[in-house]
């Protein structure tokens, strides 16, 4: 097993994984998207058969996240995308992540998607792990890092939820609205709070760990993600 999947592994586990894609089966994380719905996303693991030179059969794991679609009184899975990890894997630190170009998942560690990623006029990128989950657009006028390295920028509309004691139904959401430019660092960072559920003790906790620490912790959340543009994507 190599360390990236086993990162993956670890990652998704604190998220509970799923084997199957029947959404009775699934274990589903609510969470506030950038649009203000709240949504539901799971994980799955599907192993593969392929052989290789030996001609032996080996198993390949391949990490995916879903989507909850309201059908009636119950819900259908809707594929949101592949999981690779990103981060330090040589430290044993990665986080789980999807980027998505017109809903196909791309993978960072292959040249022509990045190049695709680069080229383009807008992606979505997820991450979870660590007890957040966040969704976050990137869009550009022309392409992602034309306008990155310009003058146009390109901007940055995301939502990070914050889940105390890794709850299921209790979460803060920060909405995050930015430009982003390689040479000029942020002038104003669009910044909203907002609280889900209904657990006093866990809301108090929440709008207090808001007030001391949240602008702070977007300002830390809009560098992470434009490091994604310098280190990878636009570099």
């Amino acid at each position: 097993m190599t360390l990236a999947k086993l990162s993956v592994m670890i990652l998704l586990s604190s998220l509970l994984i799923g084997c199957a894609n029947d959404a009775k089966q699934l274990n589903w994380r609510p969470y506030k998207d950038i649009d203000g719905a709240v949504k539901e996303v799971s994980f799955v693991t599907l192993t593969e058969q392929h052989t290789d030179k030996s001609q032996e059969s080996q198993p390949t794991e391949r990490h995916f996240a879903n989507l909850a679609i309201p059908f009636g009184e119950t819900k259908t899975v809707k594929r949101l995308g592949e999981i690779f990890p990103l981060g330090q894997l040589n430290n044993h630190y990665a986080i789980a992540t999807i980027f998505l170009v017109n809903d196909k998942s791309l993978n960072i560690y292959q040249a022509e998607d990045v190049q695709t990623l680069a080229k383009a006029k807008d992606f979505d990128f997820y991450e979870f792990g660590g007890m957040r989950l966040s969704h976050a657009k990137f869009t550009a006028n022309s392409e992602i890092c034309k306008d990155f390295n310009g003058k146009n920028g390109v901007n940055l509309l995301m939502t990070t939820n914050y889940y105390p004691q890794n709850s299921f139904t209790d979460f803060y959401t920060a909405l995050l609205d930015v430009n982003l430019q390689s040479k000029r660092t942020p002038q104003e960072i669009g910044y909203n709070a907002s609280f889900t559920g209904s657990d006093a003790k866990l809301q108090q906790r929440m709008k207090q760990d808001e007030q001391q620490q949240g602008k702070a912790l977007a300002v830390a959340n809009v560098k992470e993600k434009a490091s994604i543009l310098f280190n990878i994507i636009c570099k």
